[in-house]
């Protein structure tokens, strides 16, 4: 059985009697006195006593200790056979029980009588004094203080010991001493701290004391880096000399031109920066100082606001000016302040050294290659708040707060090396974590000028494929960035140059061949009839070695530099009925639509291209920016325009199966779309995850442009959408172009960028494809009865003598189409699906053109009015060969064909009628007849003669050239001849006669003086002047160089 209460208690008595440590068992003292009838002693203690001890003495002077645990604020003491009487009581409360501690003391006299309690006056607390003494002391040490608790006292050095006496210090365990000593300037030079225990005698500490680092004492004050930033955007010390201290903590100087220092301690102020950026110059002007991260230094220098560049809005506090420079100490350590996002007040940072613990997304790769920088942000990469990725939308302040720009430790641009690539590249959606460095600000923003070479994560790889759409059919739409076959005109966008082209070519070929989808809208197309979609699919074709893609040829449509177009494969799809193109003047680029039947299933669906108006090209008034980019309500006006469309379509071919793909310039929650969802179209895109929901890279923030939207019916035939991250994620500088890129065809003196260009997919565009997997239901096809429909468009004018090309447009499928141009010549009948044809008129005055177009019973009829322009005749014309290229089609060659260029270097026009180019080998005496056609070539004007094309390598056609050859050309050693005669010439090297010109280049034994340069599979015979020069002395007047092709349609270049 258990044992009782009583029993309990009395066992406690007997323990408390014999001397024991008393546990608080019984409920009070009182209760525990009456029921035990015994004398109970109460003490009140502190939080802190652990342990208590009582001595009693009676009156002839036996003493009886006890001690006793307290609880509940006091100790509790049963004193059974102490008896009945007056003794004296001494009290000792420590903070252990191995009582090296006495925390308080108590003495006071009692009297006890059993079955009564008493009370134990207020213990006293007990304090000691404590002596601290610091060894060693030195000689640059002006004064020492010892801090104790909250207490600091100056400390008198004697012997070469810094000593003080701290009095009435409360005893405990673990008390901490530090020692700091310090020049006559205020500089910490020594530190030292001891951990001990002070009892109730009393404690001498020793404190052995450790050099700081510090500087010369110098003559005047030194200001505190904390003091030069201020706690404001600008520095309160602008434009005065300051002598400061500091620990370099990023040597910048071959690449910012200067180096950050920071003040050790700092100020403790939230508010000021305790670090600083210290400028030593650029180039010519630097003077470097020789600091390493670690160093402790003293300078004076100037404050100064810098703004980069100097039209910025905020400005950068920096050193200049250096003087009295010292290095006073080398390996001191600064620890990174953690910085976290939002990063809204950055400010009290700059010049720090700072760490971001936080993973950060890269988000802005578009100034990558040209700055070496890389906006980073907090949270994952930064969507457009119109695209509908987060709910509720963040506004622009929210999205601010969540960037930072990580640079290159350099203000050089199109850097040699750019920093940060991995496999080419560096894209959007890689991460990198505790990034540190020093805060940098230039360009109105703070950047990060890393201590250490980031680690990336490469979170977003590149991927060769498209993700699986399924489905038996599969739509594709692409932008392919002004996909332009010539160059150089004012209303060229693409290529500067054929080189450029055929970089450009071969990455958008590889685009298409990857997406290998069945029918594909194409984007940002060259409006030149159909030249420059149908060299697109020749060369894709050319790609896959085999017919697979053919092209909706529509011809010119509309007025833009730019079109969309349609191609399929016709292994896989037919087209039902001809194209549609919807004529309503609200479009920017009109939407083609194209009706196809899937050979597999017999499903019919119309596909729509569409371009609507961009963003940018602002308006001063009217129709701006109000969140949704400018010309929101035109692209408004277009969707509506375009359901229209889409609905006359449905009747057309009696199927309800509608897509409608292509850049509409909006993004997934802006009004265009929602006009069209609300129209009756379910947006597919909103089937991709949201982190993946993208397609373009606009400021650092993310969204799709690019879209599909089908209708309902046609809704759940879709298996699947996906957008091919190929494009928006990489940076901008590894594309086709040379511009600043170390590239032997970059023109300039700033081609220094590494060309990291790959004949791959990867950045063919700006915009990345989107492919739409198909499975559709059978259809019975109903095959639209086309309107028969001619047009004829073209320039009002044009020049006696020089070709004028026509567009022609034709619906319904005529039967014939003929062109009479209206000055009595023959009525021409042009090919089946021709889109222009061109004439040349031999005198002035007004012309009509018609086009006639039948279809059985039917005829249609358009016209054009021209003015056909006398051709000025000034002076005398000068023909001259300026250019020769015999490298077309060899390996590494630009080009796949030879070529010749004519020039007019004089001031009147020359009728080429009856006139030639003619080709030998170096040492030959035979010579190669390519007659010219009849064209009056104007001053200034330029004729491409193409020759032969070589068997070693397919590259990019030449431009459009005026007239045709054979002749297969040396590249490196020949002599051409311009004649006057389509008669052979005889000879090594023939002169008088119907010679008019002659260049021999490399080791040919014919020329007019000298040789020209040799020339190879990439450089061509390239005449001074663009042509003008012509001193009879073929070495003097001809340079190797890149072979740039002119033609008739090229500018003119009136000679001086």
């Amino acid at each position: 059985m258990r044992p009782s209460l009583a029993l309990s208690i009395a066992c406690s008595l007997l323990l408390a009697s014999c001397g024991s440590t008393q546990t608080a068992l019984s409920p009070s003292a009182a209760i525990l006195a009456q029921t035990q009838k015994v004398a109970v002693l109460s003490v009140p203690v502190a939080a802190e006593v652990k342990f208590v001890e009582l001595i009693l003495t009676d009156k002839k002077g036996a003493a009886q200790t006890f001690s006793a645990v307290p609880a509940d604020g006091s100790a509790v003491f049963q004193l059974g056979k102490v008896g009945n009487g007056d003794f004296q009581a001494a009290v000792r409360a420590y903070d252990a029980s191995d009582k090296k501690v006495v925390l308080y003391k108590g003495a006071a006299p009692v009297n006890l009588k059993a079955g009564t309690a008493a009370t134990f006056p207020a213990l006293t607390r007990v304090s000691a004094s404590v002596t601290v003494n610091a060894t060693p002391t030195l000689d640059k040490t002006a004064t020492f203080t010892a801090k104790l608790g909250e207490t600091s006292l100056p400390m008198t050095v004697a012997g070469g010991v810094a000593s003080v006496k701290f009095a009435d210090v409360p005893t405990a365990r673990s008390l901490s001493v530090t020692v700091q000593g310090k020049a006559s300037d205020g500089q910490p030079t020594q530190t030292g701290s001891a951990t001990f225990t002070l009892g109730d005698g009393g404690a001498t500490v020793p404190v052995t004391l450790s050099e700081i680092a510090s500087c010369p004492v110098v003559e005047g004050a030194v200001t505190a880096i904390p003091a030069i930033q201020g706690s404001g955007a600008a520095s309160p010390l602008v434009g005065q000399s300051v002598t400061v201290r500091g620990v370099v903590t990023s040597d910048l100087q071959s690449g910012l031109g200067g180096f950050y220092v920071q003040d050790a301690a700092g100020d403790s102020d939230p508010a000021t920066s305790d670090g600083v950026f210290v400028f030593t110059g650029l180039g010519s002007a630097a003077a470097p100082q020789p600091v390493a991260v670690g160093d402790l230094v003293q300078f004076t220098g100037t404050v100064k606001e810098f703004k980069s560049p100097a039209t910025a809005t905020e400005s950068a506090t920096q050193l200049d000016t250096v003087s009295n420079f010292v290095k006073c100490a080398p390996g001191l350590v600064v620890k990174p302040v953690e910085v976290k996002a939002p990063f809204n007040d950055l400010e009290r940072y700059e010049g720090m050294l700072v760490t971001f613990p936080e993973k950060l997304t890269v988000t802005d790769n578009f100034s990558y290659g040209r700055f070496g920088e890389l906006g980073l942000s907090a949270g994952g990469r930064l969507f457009n708040p119109t695209n509908g990725n987060v709910s509720p939308a963040p506004s622009a302040a929210e999205l601010a707060a969540r960037r930072i720009i990580l640079d290159d430790r350099s203000s050089r641009q199109n850097p040699a090396t750019v920093a940060y690539l991995e496999g080419g590249t560096r894209r959007t959606g890689d991460t990198v974590t505790g990034l540190t460095g020093a805060l940098h600000f230039a360009n109105n923003a703070f950047k990060v000028q890393p201590t250490a070479d980031p680690v990336f994560v490469n979170e977003n790889p590149r991927s060769a494929t498209p993700k699986a759409v399924g489905g038996t059919l599969t739509v594709a739409g692409a932008n392919v960035l002004n996909y332009f076959t010539t160059f150089g005109a004012s209303t060229d966008r693409g290529a500067s140059s054929a080189y450029e082209f055929g970089r450009q070519k071969t990455k958008v070929i590889a685009a298409l061949k990857g997406l290998d989808a069945d029918i594909v809208t194409l984007m940002e197309v060259q409006n030149n009839g159909d030249a420059a979609l149908n060299d697109l699919v020749a060369g894709l074709n050319t790609a896959y070695g085999a017919e697979t893609y053919k092209a909706v040829q529509t011809g010119v449509i509309g007025t833009d530099a730019i079109k969309v177009a349609i191609i399929y494969k016709p292994a896989r799809v037919r087209p039902v009925g001809s194209f549609a193109i919807d004529p309503n003047p609200v479009y920017s680029r009109p939407p083609l639509a194209q009706s196809f039947q899937d050979l597999g299933k017999g499903g019919v669906l119309t596909v729509v291209a569409n371009h609507f108006k961009s963003k940018g090209s602002c308006p001063t008034s009217g129709d701006v920016d109000t969140g949704q980019g400018c010309w929101n309500q035109l692209r408004v006006q277009q969707s509506q325009a375009l359901l229209s469309f889409a609905q006359t379509l449905k009747t057309r071919v009696n199927d309800q199966d509608v897509l409608i793909m292509g850049d509409l310039n909006a993004y997934g929650q802006e009004d265009p779309i929602n006009t069209i969802v609300a129209g009756g179209y379910a947006s597919l895109n909103l089937r991709i995850p949201e982190a993946d929901r993208y397609s373009y890279q606009f400021g650092g923030l993310f969204g799709y442009l690019d879209h599909a939207l089908a209708t309902t019916n046609l809704n759940s035939q879709v298996t699947g959408i996906t957008e091919w991250h190929i494009n928006a994620d990489e940076p901008v500088f590894i594309d086709y172009n040379v511009e600043f890129k170390n590239n032997p065809n970059c023109v300039g003196t700033n081609c220094t960028s590494p060309d990291l260009y790959t004949p791959d997919a990867f950045r063919a565009s700006d915009h990345d494809p989107v492919l739409v997997g198909l499975n559709l239901s059978a259809d019975t096809v109903t095959e639209p009865v086309t309107p028969l429909s001619v047009s004829a468009t073209g320039p009002d004018t044009v020049t006696a003598g020089q070709p004028y090309t026509l567009s022609v447009g034709a619906g319904g499928t005529p039967d014939s189409l003929k062109v009479n141009w209206g000055d009595g010549s023959a009525e021409e009948t042009l090919a089946a699906g021709a889109t222009s044809a061109a004439h040349t008129y031999a005198s002035a005055g007004p012309v009509t053109i018609t086009v006639t177009a039948t279809r059985g019973a039917e005829t249609k009829t358009a016209t054009k009015s021209v003015t056909v322009n006398s051709a000025p005749v000034t002076g005398a014309g000068r023909l001259v060969i300026s250019q020769v290229y015999g490298g077309g089609g060899n390996t590494g060659a630009p080009f796949t064909n030879d070529f010749i260029e004519i020039f007019n270097a004089g001031s009147g026009p020359v009728n080429l009628n009856g006139y030639s180019v003619q080709y030998a080998s170096a040492t030959g005496t035979s010579w190669a007849v390519t007659p010219l056609g009849t064209v009056n070539l104007a001053a200034g004007q330029y004729y491409l003669v193409q020759g032969a094309a070589g068997t070693t390598v397919t590259n990019a056609p030449l431009p459009t050239p005026d007239v045709i050859g054979t002749t297969n050309l040396s590249g490196t050693n020949g002599k051409v001849a311009l004649a006057s005669s389509t008669v052979a010439l005889t000879g090594i090297n023939p002169v008088g006669g119907a010679l008019v010109d002659l260049v021999g280049y490399g080791s040919a034994n014919g020329f007019e003086g000298n040789a020209a340069p040799a020339l190879s599979n990439t450089t061509a015979g390239l005449r001074a002047g663009n042509g003008c020069t012509d001193t009879n002395q073929n070495g003097a007047d001809f340079a190797a160089g890149a072979p740039t092709p002119r033609t008739t349609a090229s500018p003119a270049n009136i000679c001086p």
